[in-house]
């Protein structure tokens, strides 16, 4: 089965795991500080933590702002289940948002639609790694907080500046399916000062002055075991395996996008004349995109046809993400026209740095022989 994602792991990152190994501490130490450095040198960001998943960054980000009980979070329905989980978490409630039918983000119209007295902050996705409209949805936010659910966009650009480090947080997704993979894991961008002390604490237990016993110990101090804390607290710390791992990652990270833009073109070219597919949209003017998926709008009721086809030939596809709104558990009374008429004809398929020229070839021929038999 060709798989839709896949990451690229091998000798290079084995072998600072065997260094972290004999070091006889795989925690939160040297590693990790500097994959935070050198992720927000790459990013264009400083203030950025590393973290045990991207989940933990979005659960993060409502206690950092103080968001819970009687508060509102507007958030795009095509996105992925852990965003409207965190504001539950919190005690808020997620207000579902519909999408543009061509880049399946948020329609920023829909914030004047939704936001009342209660809405604190709306929580983007840059869906596929395409990025939002961001000058456009600064405008409709106007006094709430933007959230960068940054997961599918890990170096996207919007005119010029990196996704994640554009709105009030950023939230990034290190995990197995993710272009830059470290098996789990993931970081947070805070771009104030103040919220940046606030989001140490909430990481690490709400543990003051951000420091460890061992800390204390190293700045001399009598009683280096004593400490204080600012509220009770999550542990969100990421550890040094994870973090030698995304270091060499990291150096590998434009050549993955390289690669992956390249099959994205090879897609673009190949269905350009299939009657019964719509192809998604290039990347915005003075944007850059880290093309995270591809994927296809399907007419005349023949997507979940194409899926069946293509899987039972050895290719799986999916649609991501399922609209929040259709879940039951959360109970939205909404109808969202875009979205639901999305659900019915958008298909993913496979996107990786990882598939070699034949699958790409059998992809195609694979999509093109199905509309054939039509």
């Amino acid at each position: 089965m060709i798989q839709i994602f896949s990451n690229s792991l091998g000798e290079e990152e084995l072998k600072v795991l065997k260094k972290v190994f004999e070091s006889r501490w795989i925690g939160f130490a040297n590693e990790s500080k500097l994959f935070e450095k050198e992720f927000g040198e790459k990013i264009g960001e400083r203030k950025v933590l590393a973290v045990n998943s991207c989940t933990a960054a979005l659960f993060m980000s409502m206690r950092i702002l103080g968001i819970g009980p009687g508060d509102e979070v507007i958030v795009p329905t095509i996105n992925f289940i852990g965003v409207p989980n965190a504001i539950i978490n919190a005690g808020a409630k997620p207000v579902f948002a519909d999408v543009d039918t061509k880049y399946l983000n948020i329609l920023p119209s829909e914030i004047d639609r939704l936001r009342n007295k209660n809405t604190k902050a709306v929580f983007i996705l840059h869906y596929g790694g395409h990025s939002c409209n961001m000058d456009e949805l600064k405008k409709h936010c106007n006094g709430l907080y933007i959230l960068e659910d940054s997961a599918n966009s890990i170096i996207s650009k919007y005119k010029g500046k990196n996704c994640g480090a554009i709105g009030d947080i950023g939230c990034f997704s290190f995990d197995a399916m993710k272009i830059l993979s470290t098996g789990n894991g993931g970081a947070i961008t805070i771009m104030n000062e103040k919220l940046f002390s606030k989001a140490m604490e909430v990481r690490y237990l709400g543990i003051k002055n951000k420091q460890s016993g061992i800390d204390s110990f190293k700045e001399k101090q009598k009683r280096w075991w004593e400490l204080e804390i600012a509220s009770a607290e999550n542990r969100y710390l990421p550890n040094d395996i994870l973090c030698a791992i995304g270091r060499v990652q990291l150096k590998k990270l434009d050549s993955f996008i390289k690669r992956r833009k390249e099959i994205w073109l090879t897609y673009q070219e190949a269905f350009k004349d299939l009657e019964f597919i719509e192809r998604p949209p290039e990347p915005l003017p003075e944007t850059e995109s880290s093309y995270y998926f591809y994927w296809i709008k399907v007419k005349n009721n023949l997507r979940d046809k194409l899926a069946s086809y293509l899987v039972n030939n050895g290719i799986y596809c999916t649609f991501r993400y399922y609209p929040l709104h259709l879940i039951k558990h959360y109970k939205s009374k909404e109808r969202l026209p875009n979205a639901e008429k999305l659900n019915e004809e958008v298909l993913d398929l496979p996107l990786h740095q990882n598939l070699s020229y034949n699958d790409l070839e059998k992809i195609v021929n694979t999509v093109k022989g199905f509309f054939k038999k039509i």
